[in-house]
């Protein structure tokens, strides 16, 4: 009984633990007046240093994504400190990033993109590559098929004006998976 006992209040301090962290942390969401609440925790990669990864997502099917170290928001690359995926039926289908304040901000050693919307040109084209790499788990190496315009983006800076590009721009298909996967970081 006594073990049992240990045992439920162990349990029972591991959760709250848990919950003050991911609570710690959702303040920050608030910043990001785009990401609307209700929210949750997604994914919580967080150690006890408070350095690691959180993502909350919400019934808009959004998820918003930021870093902390030793419990702060941690400012990436080009000052960007948030990002925020929209999908729409399974698909992703733009990404903004936001500086520390949660203000729409552009990667400025890039192309100062802050939004960056996809759009499948060749659906079943896609469908076709997503199954292959969705069979392998993210893990294979493919030909890169930019040059087959299945897929295009299309790029925004922190005012929401396109950024202008002479032509069209594609990605290939693996990048897209990439991204609609979150395995980009800025």
């Amino acid at each position: 009984m006594k073990s049992l006992l240990i045992l439920y209040l162990t349990f029972f301090q591991s959760m709250l633990l848990l919950a003050q962290s991911d609570t710690q942390y959702h303040i920050y969401t608030n910043r990001v007046v785009s990401f609307s609440k209700p929210n949750r925790v997604l994914f919580n990669n967080v150690d006890k240093k408070g350095n690691g990864s959180i993502e909350y997502t919400n019934p808009k099917k959004q998820v918003l994504r930021f870093r902390v170290l030793k419990h702060k928001i941690q400012m990436l690359h080009g000052a960007i400190a948030f990002q925020l995926f929209s999908y729409k039926n399974g698909y992703l289908e733009k990404i903004e990033t936001f500086d520390i304040n949660g203000k729409l901000s552009g990667e400025r050693e890039a192309a100062n993109e802050a939004v960056t919307k996809f759009i499948i040109d060749k659906n079943e084209e896609y469908l076709k590559k997503k199954k292959l790499i969705d069979d392998a788990e993210g893990n294979i190496d493919m030909k890169d098929d930019t040059n087959e315009k299945i897929i295009r983006i299309e790029l925004f800076d922190a005012n929401k004006s396109p950024i202008n590009t002479f032509q069209a721009t594609y990605i290939a298909s693996k990048t897209y998976w990439n991204y609609n996967e979150r395995m980009y970081w800025p």
